[in-house]
């Protein structure tokens, strides 16, 4: 890790930073969309933003393809190979621009001029066009140089950048919202905002990276697996944007509006915890095909201490989030948004998907997406046949039925191959990390169910919470040291700096 402290160290900073920012402001706007619109226009924000989610997939395959690619060649300083993986990807890149552009067009004609919504449908037209510009830009012009910054550790860079975005942006929107009730003003602040950033992360990129050559000859071999990659994208998008689109088919918008208020509270602890891992992400892909050594003892600590974080995050969100919500949702009585099983499925769900996100990444290094194609093809179908007969029989749970079901799939065979194909270790590792972590999680259950808090004040719920969280994580602490005492050893050698 001997040079790459420092990056990681601002990775870290700004993403902590990037990700206070972000989740304080991610919660202004849908209440004030709430107040100002309703439950139903709300709704078809959320599901118009879910679909430019899977919009990303276009350019998914190609750019951890080419994430995988870089880190031996960075890692090793092979600048001339390295152009010409990039010089590959971006011709990809171009061709996926024009690709996107036309489906953008056919999405907001079919949304705003076909579906019945609550958004006049000129309105909606042009809010999709302007969604779509940021994106378009950064497929032409400035998606490349953000893979290479990533790689090389710079994710810091970026962070600070979108903080400046977001504070920017929000307070943009806000004030348009308190002057006007005008959506695509409304849109054109972010979108005018995001142009000037990714226009400052191009120049920085072109400054920094003066050996890129972009006349180099193109390998395209180094990213061969952008198909195999694109499948396994693919499936991790369905597993985490279908169940807007299928809600707002097979139940209503209203629904939509209440499925994406708990997704709020879920996906900006989501963000918080990637944004941690990406920070020095760079560095566990490089030193896997450098120092396999030091990258078996690192990642062992890596795991456990992730698992263990993560569960005590949703641990402590299915005690005390639903009180959260209802605070937060207070006055809207368009839609109820008290649901207790939701809650619970939320925090299952995020729980199974977030722990095999270290084995996950072990394939990602290893590069071993074409071997495991099939595994993303299955948890697909999986998910969505289950999720399309469940929605119909319990609504907006039934969601969470399929990717629950699809998970444990994914979850067992990405287990066996991480572990057994990849590392060359029994998958008891992984597993006694989940039933460790997972039989903590059913005690505190048994203690505390998720309406255990219902309906109480702000004031309150803060001091309960600041009270039992101290036991909750020593009792973490304690079974996870219990069950990997040497992962505890190596931490408290990094921490003595003689690893």
């Amino acid at each position: 890790m001997k040079g790459k402290d420092t990056r990681i160290k601002n990775n870290l900073l700004s993403s902590f930073v990037y990700q206070v920012v972000l989740i304080t402001l991610s919660f202004l706007l849908p209440r004030l969309y709430l107040e100002n619109f309703g439950s139903e226009v709300n709704g078809v924000l959320s599901t118009i933003k879910q679909i430019f989610t899977y919009m990303i997939l276009l350019e998914a395959g190609v750019g951890l393809a080419t994430t995988q690619a870089l880190y031996k060649r960075i890692g090793e300083k092979d600048y001339k190979s390295a152009s010409s993986v990039l010089t590959a990807t971006q011709s990809y890149y171009i061709k996926t621009g024009f690709i996107y552009l036309a489906i953008v067009l056919v999405i907001a004609v079919v949304y705003a001029y076909l579906i019945p919504t609550a958004i006049e449908s000129n309105v909606l037209f042009v809010l999709i066009l302007l969604n779509a510009v940021p994106s378009l830009f950064s497929y032409f012009v400035q998606a490349k140089y953000r893979i290479l910054m990533e790689v090389d550790g710079r994710k810091y860079v970026i962070n600070n950048s979108e903080t400046i975005l977001q504070l920017a942006s929000n307070a943009g929107k806000i004030l348009v919202l308190l002057l006007t009730d005008s959506l695509i003003l409304i849109q054109l602040v972010y979108c005018i905002i995001a142009l000037i950033q990714l226009l400052y992360l191009y120049f920085y990129a072109k400054g920094r990276y003066k050996w890129l050559d972009w006349s180099a000859e193109p390998d395209f071999q180094a990213i061969a697996q952008k198909d195999s990659v694109l499948l396994h994208q693919i499936s991790g998008m369905v597993f985490n944007n279908t169940d807007v689109l299928l809600i707002s088919i097979l139940c209503d918008f209203k629904a939509v509006s209440i499925y994406a208020i708990y997704n709020i509270f879920f996906s900006q602890v989501q963000n918080f915890i990637t944004s941690i891992t990406t920070s020095f992400n760079f560095a566990l892909g490089q030193m896997f095909h450098t120092d396999r050594k030091k990258f078996d003892k690192l990642f062992d600590v890596y795991e456990t201490c992730y698992i263990m974080a993560t569960c005590i995050i949703f641990t402590l969100m299915a005690v005390f989030l639903l009180p959260l919500i209802q605070i937060y949702t207070s006055g809207i009585n368009d839609a109820n948004y008290t649901n207790v099983y939701l809650v619970l499925l939320f925090v299952i769900m995020n729980f199974m998907s977030n722990g095999k996100i270290p084995v996950t990444s072990v394939i990602e290094y290893a590069g071993g997406f074409e071997k495991t194609r099939h595994h993303a093809v299955w948890e697909m179908i999986i998910n969505i046949v289950i999720s399309v007969i469940s929605i119909i029989y319990f609504g907006i749970c039934g969601a969470i039925f399929g990717t629950i079901a699809a998970l444990l799939y994914r979850g067992v065979v990405t287990i066996r191959y991480s572990n057994k194909e990849v590392l060359g270790r029994s998958q008891f590792s992984t597993y006694k990390l989940w039933i460790g972590n997972g039989l903590v999680f059913a005690v505190i259950m048994a203690i505390f169910f998720v309406d255990t808090f219902s309906n109480m004040s702000f004031l309150k719920l803060v001091m309960y919470g600041a009270v039992h969280s101290i036991w909750i994580v020593a009792l973490f602490l304690i079974v996870n040291f219990l069950f990997n005492k040497s992962a505890f050893i190596t931490l408290y050698q990094l921490w003595r700096k003689k690893v």
